[in-house]
């Protein structure tokens, strides 16, 4: 399989809260992202979102990230449990050796 990645990735395991519709701001659902780079994320979840969809992403994350929102670029449903999700972030505002 090619690579497309534009971005190097760095191997995190970080919980975090999303919010998946923006007039539910109070539905909160959990994941852990997995990877990290300056365009985007990889979210382990066991909510299944749709390709397209966008999330707001609510937890405080160890380092700054570029955008609070992000869109699901691709999905890949694992097993039964977990669903894992390729995110882009909505507004990227590159950063400089953030996820070193």
């Amino acid at each position: 399989m090619f690579d497309q990645r534009k971005q190097e990735r760095f191997d995190i395991s970080c919980p975090i809260e999303y919010v998946v519709d923006s007039f539910r701001s109070d539905m909160f659902c959990e994941g852990v992202a997995v990877n990290i780079s300056n365009s985007g994320l990889c979210l382990l979840t066991s909510y299944s979102l749709a390709e397209g969809q966008e999330i707001a992403i609510k937890s405080i994350f160890p380092v700054p990230l570029p955008s609070e929102t992000a869109s699901v670029v691709w999905v890949d449903k694992s097993d039964d449990l977990t669903v894992k999700t390729g995110l882009s972030f909505s507004s990227v505002n590159m950063l400089t050796n953030t996820f070193c």
